[in-house]
Formats: structure tokens, C-alpha cells, sequence
């Protein structure tokens, strides 16, 4: 048998110099962790420069229709241009027959003693002729910058004839009736019997009229015998009036 004993009593131990704990040497990087929770928005930074033009876009689509604009005002009605009656019987060829007896041209378009009309604005317009006959035959045109548009004749004393034509014309146009000759300038007026020219403007072109209707005239050229010719002036290579 063996017999143990108690070993003999250490040495008393001592307190180091201070008692701080002293780091030790790095250990090993561990194993990353896992991901943390979404944070906060940050507070907005400051306006950055503007930036370069970019390139021009594609066209867009058209835009929807707008609504109906609000009915316009009516238009000024058309003035009579006539109608307007002759003073004397038989009037002279080769020059517009003149119409001084006025009766109705509040405008001012229609020179009596001439007996031309002239167009203010570009547009349709009616003319009417209505002309006793007597004594002897009448062979009467109605022209426009001296062309012929519509001739008629009446060869029965004691009669009549008339005429209704819509022409579209320009502004300055002249209008006005002329007899062929002296032997067919039948043509009449007496205390029973009128002959009248008459017309107005039915409709203009454009409702941009650039002056209103009562707008100055030019003034009538200086016509000498020879302008007003029956025949159709095949000869002339412009339906403006001469300018003497």
C-alpha cells in the first residue's frame, strides 16, 4: 500500500505593478454579419448646374379639335348700285349711255353722267337693265373693261327689252350699257315710259373686306373717241381702262 501526504505549502504569490488589463495580440477577422435594416432618406443636397440642351424631340400627336368658335356678327348687306333712268331718248354710239337720273346710289359707285359703275370690292354682283323701245330698232351690250358680255336686240317699236346677269368682278371693274349705232340706238324715255340700269353686290369674295364699301373711288380716266368700240377689242391685251 502507498501513502499519500500533503506536499509541502507554495510561496506566498505578489500583486503586479498595476492592475490594467493588457491588450492582447489581434485575434483572427471573424465571419461578416448580417445585413442591417434600410435606413433613413438623407437630407436633399444642394441644386446641381444645368445641364447641356439635349436633342430635339419627335412631333407629338395632334392635339383633340377645340370647341366651335361663337357665331360672328352679320355682315353688312349689299347697297343697290340702281336703279338709275336715262333723260333723253336715242343715246350716241360708241360711249356708255348715261343714266342721270338718279334714283337710288347711296354709295356713290355709279357715275351718271359717264353712266359707268365701278366695283368696290372683289365679288359677285347682279346687273338689270330694263329699256322701252320705240321709233326705231335697239341693239344694246352691257361691257366690262370695254368687252362685251351680253348683247340683245329688239327690232319692235313701242316695246321693250330687258336683261338679268350675275358677273363676278374685281375691285375696279367697270361696268356700263352701250348701243351698237344710230340705227339701232332705239332706245326711249318719255313721261309714261322709263329705260333703267340697276345692279347690286349679291355677295364679296372674302369677308376681309380691306375697306368698307363706301371707299374713294379712283378717278375716271381721261376717255377720248375711239375707247368705246363695239366689236370685242381682240386687239387689246389688257381689260384695264386706258390711262390718258
Amino acid at each position: 500500500l502507498l501513502q499519500c501526504s500533503q506536499g509541502p505549502q507554495g510561496e506566498t504569490g505578489t500583486c503586479p505593478a498595476t492592475c490594467q488589463s493588457v491588450q492582447g495580440p489581434p485575434g483572427l477577422q471573424g465571419v461578416p454579419g448580417p445585413a442591417g435594416a434600410r435606413g433613413l432618406p438623407g437630407v436633399q443636397g444642394p441644386m446641381g448646374l444645368k445641364g447641356l440642351m439635349g436633342d430635339k424631340g419627335d412631333i407629338g400627336k395632334p392635339g383633340e379639335p377645340g370647341m366651335n368658335g361663337t357665331k360672328g356678327d352679320q355682315g353688312e348687306k349689299g347697297g343697290p348700285i340702281g336703279p338709275k333712268a336715262i333723260n333723253q331718248s336715242f343715246p350716241a354710239p360708241n360711249w356708255p349711255v348715261a343714266f342721270p337720273v338718279i334714283i337710288t346710289n347711296q354709295q356713290g359707285h355709279f357715275n351718271p353722267i359717264m353712266g359707268i359703275y365701278m366695283a368696290p370690292v372683289n365679288g359677285t354682283y347682279v346687273f338689270t337693265y330694263n329699256l322701252a323701245v320705240a321709233t326705231k330698232p335697239l341693239t344694246v351690250g352691257l361691257f366690262v373693261n370695254f368687252n362685251p358680255v351680253v348683247k340683245n336686240t329688239e327690232v319692235y317699236s313701242r316695246s321693250s327689252t330687258s336683261q338679268t346677269i350675275v358677273l363676278n368682278l374685281k375691285s375696279f371693274d367697270r361696268v356700263w350699257l352701250q348701243v351698237r349705232n344710230d340705227l339701232t340706238n332705239g332706245m326711249y324715255t318719255d313721261s309714261d315710259s322709263s329705260s333703267t340700269f340697276s345692279g347690286y353686290l349679291l355677295h364679296p369674295d372674302s369677308c376681309e373686306i380691306p375697306f368698307g364699301r363706301s371707299f374713294l373711288p379712283e378717278p375716271e380716266p381721261h376717255y377720248k373717241p375711239g375707247d368705246f368700240i363695239w366689236e370685242d377689242p381682240s386687239n387689246k391685251t389688257t381689260t384695264t381702262p386706258p390711262q390718258h
